[in-house]
């Protein structure tokens, strides 16, 4: 049995009789990519600091490849093989892309020596691996000061790389990055989970969704739940916490929620406008008082980004009254965009799935196809 890279044991972290961290255990694998969510104050950030000597327990330890390690310096735990990115990029402005990357291959070096000492050949290509790794190869030889937000995220974590930390802990990594900036750092991030273990901490659902692959829920500084993304956003335990009420959503509201967002999730994005179909049409069938329409919308949202196969969606659609339903909500999610390919692809499916009179499908498509042909003519 494989040992676990990191244990945190009964863990507890006190400030002035705040608990900050609550008795709280976690665990994960070596080369596990685990995402950690949760409200603002779970104790995210008391977490991480615990982990990198930071902060000391108050009670419980921290156990590292075997070894505890609460207690230790940030520098011990750092040279021990845990390696920390904060929210804020940490670079060398005045110092190209390629001479950050070089003065942190070599922890040895100061930046008198990285600027006008010559650099060994296997650091020579330690750095050219980095930079392919990063995507900043052609930005090499360019101050780190003109970089974009994202690039100088995505060299930081090159620096953090450049140790060879046995386990990253990347904090926030695309808070404030533009959508393609932020699909870059999920990109990198993702390549990282194949030679190394990471623990990544971060808001932006739509991000977690990309990269998840485990998540763990903070609230009130203990371990909420655990799951995969899927499991963990329909948990009611969560939809609680984040929206601070029970949820009232039922199984067969969820059911057709996810039929609807497999439509919209078929070529890998989520327009907005198919977002707003969703949630508009979803709120309006299920209530007419336009306050508790809004209140559903929002915790309509949460499941959002479900990916379950077709097949289970529709095994529970049992009477033809919820198969019409299901069929005019998905036919409206991707007529809302456009239909492209992929998409067509998902729904000739879900036609398959459904088994419905062909008249019936005809008669659904011709009625929301004009609706939008009148839509745009207004």
């Amino acid at each position: 049995m494989t040992e676990n890279i990191l244990e945190i044991k009964d863990l507890t972290v006190s400030f002035d009789g705040f608990k900050a961290l609550n008795n709280l255990t976690f665990s994960m694998r070596p080369g596990e990519l685990r995402v950690i969510i949760g409200p603002n104050g779970a104790g995210k950030t008391t977490f991480l600091d615990v982990i990198t000597g930071k902060v000391k327990p108050t009670i419980g330890k921290v156990v590292f490849k075997g070894k505890t390690i609460s207690g230790l310096s940030e520098h011990t735990v750092s040279r021990m093989g845990i390696g920390r990115k904060f929210q804020t990029p940490r670079v060398y402005l005045n110092l190209t892309v390629r001479e950050n990357l070089d003065l942190a291959c070599n922890q040895n070096k100061n930046v008198f020596s990285t600027l006008f000492s010559k650099a060994k050949s296997t650091e020579k290509n330690q750095t050219v691996s980095l930079l392919e790794t990063i995507g900043l190869t052609e930005k090499a030889d360019i101050q780190a000061s003109w970089l974009a937000h994202g690039e100088k995220q995505r060299l930081e974590i090159g620096m953090l790389v450049a140790q060879s930390p046995d386990l990253l802990l990347v904090d926030e990594p695309v808070a404030g990055l533009t959508d393609e900036e932020t699909e870059n750092v999920g990109n990198l991030l993702l390549a990282l989970a194949e030679s190394h273990s990471l623990i990544v901490i971060e808001h932006d659902m739509e991000f977690v969704r990309q990269i998840a692959r485990q998540v763990t829920v903070l609230h009130q500084g203990s371990v909420l739940c655990e799951g995969s993304m899927n499991e963990v956003q329909n948990d009611p335990r969560v939809i609680e916490v984040y929206l601070g009420e029970a949820p009232t959503v039922t199984p067969e509201q969820m059911n057709l929620i996810r039929l609807a967002a497999s439509m919209a999730w078929a070529d890998g994005s989520f327009a907005p406008e198919q977002k707003a179909v969703i949630l508009t049409r979803l709120s309006e069938q299920f209530t007419n008082d336009s306050q508790h329409q809004e209140q559903l919308k929002e915790e309509l949202a949460n499941y959002l980004g479900s990916n379950v196969p077709l097949d289970q969606l529709t095994a529970g659609l049992t009477t033809p009254e919820e198969k019409e339903m299901a069929l005019r909500l998905s036919y409206e999610v991707i007529r809302s965009n456009g239909v492209n390919e992929l998409e067509n692809i998902v729904y000739q499916q879900l036609l398959d799935l459904l088994a419905l009179p062909a008249e019936t499908v005809q008669a659904i498509a011709a009625e929301i196809d004009a609706q939008y042909s009148q839509s745009h003519q207004d």
